[in-house]
């Protein structure tokens, strides 16, 4: 029986020895299995550094720096001022630039009243040379009736030659018939009042003949008369289209030289280029002005300073740097293998090793794109290959941006970290 029992208890203990050694081996299997899954979700690397952005700070003007109203590693707020260039030459400048634009509309007031001038100018050029159009018409009929009146003074003269000619015929036949009658008067063939008759008729006809005489002699004057008035009328007219040519002239040139005044006052639309010039010389020296005190682009620390007051700005050259303490970031390197299970977006578990009992949320930003080659690189054009080949290929490292959610005052750029990341089992497509 007690043989029995011992054996019995013998095959007990196998038996709980096969299941202990089977749990064991699961439990193995498990714990194997889960690293992989931990090892391959959750990828963690401590090739990770804090980043964060920064600026050169450099002022936009150039001078000696009066005030430096901050200190190395001091927290500063956006909008604080930095440091003050002195802004003397600049005052000066500006009260220039002011003085210039009051100078300028001054001058641009004076050119505009000339513009006023100049169309004043130019009605009065044009009426003179409606007047001048109006005379020329005017004198352009003075010849046209010059030439009528000769006509008809033609036309008199021919009539008196007319008369003149009857007038000496009668003249010579009542002095043919005196002729006759004058030798038989002693005779006593005709009578003493026939004779006499026939001598009134000659004297009557002498003096039609010289009263037609007259007036062929009146008839020449008026003609040249005529025609003298018609020279002047023609001479006239000459000078009044002279005169119209002047005036044309005139208005052209007062309509140059309103155009040359309206060119000098420099207004294109509703804008006077010489008064925005002006303007724009005041603003840039504003600018100046309120450029002499150099104020935070955002709230960060100022480091890097190695300046006091007196040292010479100049004109984007970095005086000192400042941090940007309001975002953090951290540049984990991983593994290429490992970034399949990386997406972006995934939460991150950071730890500084500077504090390493301090933990840290964050949030990948994205993955790296881009890393410098070792080999494959080229040389002036042209691919550059190794001779040799390395048996071992490691894999290449891409830096994954993770942008801290509470960071505080230990961050600081360059700090080592150590970062896990929550990721995916399945592949992401990046």
């Amino acid at each position: 029986m007690e043989s029995h029992g011992a054996l019995a208890n013998e095959g007990a203990r196998r038996i709980a020895g096969r299941l202990i050694g089977g749990l064991i081996v699961a439990g193995a299997a498990i714990a194997v299995v889960v690293t992989l899954l931990q090892w391959t979700t959750r990828p963690q690397t401590d090739d990770a550094t804090v980043r964060a952005n920064f600026v050169g700070i450099a002022p936009q003007v150039s001078g000696h720096i009066v005030e430096l109203r901050v200190r190395d590693n001091q927290q500063v707020r956006e909008g604080d001022v930095l440091f003050v260039v002195d802004p003397r030459p600049y005052d000066i400048a500006l009260a220039r630039s002011r003085a210039a634009l009051a100078l300028t509309r001054k001058e641009v007031d004076g050119l505009r009243r000339g513009v006023a001038s100049a169309d004043a100018a130019i009605t009065r050029a044009g009426a003179q040379l409606n007047a001048s159009v109006a005379d020329v018409t005017r004198r352009e009929a003075d010849p046209v009736v010059a030439d009528a009146e000769i006509a008809r003074l033609q036309a008199q003269r021919v009539a008196s030659e007319a008369s003149l000619r009857r007038a000496q015929a009668e003249l010579r036949h009542s002095e043919d018939y005196l002729a006759r009658l004058e030798p038989l008067l002693p005779q006593q063939f005709v009578t003493e009042d026939k004779v006499d008759e026939a001598r009134t008729k000659r004297i009557s006809a002498a003096m039609g003949a010289e009263q037609a005489r007259t007036s062929v002699l009146a008839a020449d004057a008026a003609l040249d008369e005529a025609r003298a008035k018609k020279r002047a009328a023609e001479a006239t007219l000459v000078a009044t289209r002279a005169q119209r040519g002047a005036a044309e002239a005139a208005l052209q040139q007062s309509r140059s030289e309103r155009a040359r005044a309206e060119d000098a006052v420099g207004q294109v639309a509703e804008i006077n280029a010489r008064i925005a010039a002006a303007e724009a010389a005041v603003h840039a020296a504003e600018l100046d002005v309120e450029f002499t005190r150099v104020r935070a682009p955002f709230s960060g620390r100022v480091v890097n300073l190695n300046i006091s007051p007196g040292a010479f700005a100049r004109t984007g050259v970095e005086v000192f740097t400042l941090v940007d303490t309001g975002n953090w970031y951290v540049m984990a390197n991983f593994r290429e293998t490992q970034l399949r299970h990386i997406p972006a977006g995934a939460p991150v578990d950071v730890y500084l090793q500077s504090h390493p009992g301090r933990h840290f949320r964050g949030t990948v930003v994205g993955l790296g794109w881009a890393v410098l080659p070792e080999n494959g690189t080229s040389v002036n054009g042209l691919p550059r290959v190794e001779r040799s080949l390395d048996w071992i290929r490691l894999a290449a490292r891409f830096p994954v941006r993770i942008r801290i959610e509470d960071p505080d005052e230990s961050f600081r750029i360059g700090a080592s970290a150590v970062a896990t990341v929550h990721g995916s089992l399945t592949r992401v497509s990046q």
